[in-house]
Order: structure tokens, then sequence, then C-alpha cells
């Protein structure tokens, strides 16, 4: 795909740079020559109305617990999975109903407002929290690491009769 090879090029480019400017092993960066592949717009995906009413029912019904908060979460806050999944009790502030992303995928921190049925669900789950971790979703048989839930989310989405949609699309 064009945006793996020009990731791949840019790692490249980057490595040439430096052995050019730094070890001065090579003259120029041949890869400044190299024209990458245009890469495609990123795509926009909703539930609609009644996909999202079907799939929050089909996330309820999952033998997954987990599945329901992490899925209001994600819809209500924009967190992407590893953000959400990956978040600990210290990060979220009840009082002033906030969650405090840490670690995101651009390295910065990020508030994520909590309201609704998201705040509700995380202080329902704060009364019965787990003592083993401070993960919000813990994993089943490793509490120290995060919840895996690709199967639930898929098995939800068939369920609900929901096709081409992805937890990104939260």
């Amino acid at each position: 795909q064009p945006a793996t090879i020009n990731r791949y090029l840019a790692a490249l480019s980057h490595c040439f740079t430096i052995a050019v400017k730094e070890y001065g092993w090579v003259d120029t960066n041949p890869l400044l020559k190299v024209t990458r592949p245009k890469e495609p717009r990123g795509r926009i995906r909703f539930l609609s109305d009644d996909e999202r009413t079907r799939f929050l029912a089909a996330c309820q019904a999952s033998a997954s617990p987990d599945l329901y908060p992490a899925v209001i979460l994600a819809l209500s806050t924009g967190a992407r999975a590893q953000e959400l999944l990956g978040i600990r009790w210290p990060q979220i502030d009840l009082t002033r109903k906030v969650a405090i992303l840490l670690d995101t995928k651009n390295g910065e921190r990020r508030v994520l407002p909590l309201a609704g049925p998201a705040l509700e669900l995380l202080r329902e789950r704060s009364k019965v929290r787990r003592l083993d971790t401070d993960l919000v979703f813990p994993g089943r048989t490793r509490p120290d690491r995060p919840l895996d839930l690709r199967g639930p989310f898929e098995t939800a989405l068939k369920a609900a009769g929901i096709g081409n949609f992805r937890w990104h699309d939260l």
C-alpha cells in the first residue's frame, strides 16, 4: 500500500540523512530523488441511528461485560482503542469529569471530557474495580495487560448486521 511504502522510504531517507550529515559516509541522500506514491484520503464512516441502536444492543448482549462500557466510552470521547483500553484509574478524575490520556499515538497528553452514560458507566465501574491492577479494562488472564476486545467487537458487529466498520470509526 502507498502508506506502507512511504513509511519505509521515510525510514530509509532518515538513515541516509544521518549517513550524510553525521558520518560523512555518502555525499547525498539518494532517496530525495524518489517520488513517493500518493496516499488515499482517510475514510469517514459513521453508524446510522439504526445501526447504532442495533450495535449497542449487541454490545450489551455480548459475552464480554467490558465491551459495552468500552464502546460507550469510545463513542463519547473519540479515544482510540489502545488509549481507551490502556487507561488507568489514576488518570480518571470523576469529580472533574475528565480522563487524562498520557500515552497517545502522537506522544502528547490529551484530556477527554466525561459526560452522560460514559461518566455514569465509569462511576459504576469504579465501585467494583479489581484490586490487583489499576487498569480500567484489565485482561482476564493477565490483569497487568489491557483487555483485548477485538473478538467481542467483531462478534457484536456480526450480530448487529453491520459491515465495513472498525473500532477506529467509533
